[in-house]
């Protein structure tokens, strides 16, 4: 009884060890998320948030901030979502092509907040790979929604079924960003969840009309 009971874990970890790209992405936030402690610890506050928030005065923020996060809770959240849509991408794409879209991704999101920023939103800046994270969800439901379309017999009962909580993801994160009155979460980056989600879905679409 007790081997059957942990057989979805050890099938789900097996699946997970197959995904290079996504266990390498997931180490990369580890890292960087480790640095982001040891900078703080050596340099504080204002050390930290020069090196890895982007804000509209350029500093390496501009490159760390897609790869930062701000707590560990904050990083916890990210990297659920990436080791499930991640990997579900990952099947889909050839390596490069997939790390490629991942790091568009979380660039587009970041300078997506900071054009908010520049049209006078107050902020110190932004970091996170949720953004990144969101596009990885909405590439995926946007294929699958295509591949339903042309070929509704080659979509297996767990891709609908991922699809459709990425859907509802995407609608949950709009909904707390954008719809006046309604707030699950603080301290979003609402142009920055829409940047990384709007790259997914025109990245899906492009390669839902070549296959």
């Amino acid at each position: 009884m007790e081997a059957t009971d942990n057989a979805p874990t050890r099938d789900g970890l097996r699946w997970l060890a197959t995904k290079r790209v996504t266990l390498g992405v997931i180490a990369l936030l580890l890292a960087v998320f480790v640095f982001e402690l040891f900078v703080w610890w050596q340099f504080g506050a204002a050390g930290w948030q020069y090196i890895f928030l982007a804000h509209l005065r350029p500093s390496p923020g501009w490159v760390m901030a897609p790869f930062s996060h701000r707590s560990i809770s904050h990083l916890i959240t990210t990297l659920s979502v990436i080791v499930v849509y991640g990997g579900l991408v990952e099947e889909s794409l050839e390596p490069a092509t997939y790390f490629a879209f991942y790091v568009v991704a979380g660039y587009a999101s970041t300078v997506a907040q900071l054009l908010e920023y520049a049209n006078g939103l107050p902020g110190l800046g932004t970091l996170g790979a949720s953004g990144a994270a969101l596009g990885l969800v909405t590439f995926f439901s946007t294929v699958t929604a295509a591949r339903q379309l042309s070929e509704p017999a080659s979509v297996t009962t767990i891709e609908k079924l991922f699809a459709g909580t990425g859907g509802l993801i995407a609608v949950l994160i709009v909904t707390n960003d954008f719809v006046p009155g309604i707030v699950f979460a603080t301290g979003t980056a609402p142009l920055g969840h829409a940047g990384g989600m709007v790259a997914g879905v025109c990245y899906g679409i492009v390669r839902a009309r070549a296959q």
